[in-house]
């Protein structure tokens, strides 16, 4: 269909085609940004959700010289512990250190736990060297980390004990 409209005031004419199909191809169109547009909104409030993840626990390494000292290693004490769990470090930087929660014994759901220690810390009896990409296994009491075969390295052995205290 073939539409003329003449402009009198400029002394111009235009030429408008309109047919079946293009009009069609607009309303497909439409449909089809008005369906982006859904699908885009759906998945926005999918990645609010992601942003609303646990934060970080906070732990604190411990000042004290008092920790210099240490109990003998004890499962029922390793029981005891109000906070325990498995996790690979992924970020050491200055006095912070960021582990991936692999899993939680006790008092815990985030997903990473943010451990702050005074630097040189880890020369104390019992302290932790902790180093990106270690697993390690960890306990801790008033948000403090506690030494002395109580945390440190995933071994085997550290694994069992933890297994045998918290699951036993």
């Amino acid at each position: 269909m073939r539409r003329t409209h003449l402009n009198k005031e400029l002394g111009l004419t235009r030429t408008i085609i309109a047919s079946r199909p293009g009009r069609l191809i607009a309303v497909a169109l439409v449909a089809a940004l008005a369906v982006a547009g859904i699908l885009w909104a759906a998945n926005a409030a999918d990645r609010g959700t992601e942003s609303e993840t646990l934060p970080p626990v906070q732990l604190s390494l411990g000042e004290s010289p008092g920790l210099a000292s240490c109990l003998a290693f004890d499962i029922a004490i390793l029981a005891d512990m109000e906070v325990a769990f498995e996790g690979t470090s992924t970020a050491v930087s200055g006095e912070i250190v960021t582990l991936s929660v692999d899993r939680w014994f006790r008092g815990g759901d985030a997903d990473t736990v943010q451990l702050t220690a005074p630097l040189g810390l880890e020369a104390l009896i019992g302290g932790i060297d902790f180093r990106p990409g270690t697993q390690y296994l960890i306990t801790a009491a008033d948000g403090v980390v506690n030494y002395c075969g109580y945390s440190g390295e995933s071994t085997a052995e550290l694994r069992t004990a933890f297994e045998t205290a918290f699951t036993g």
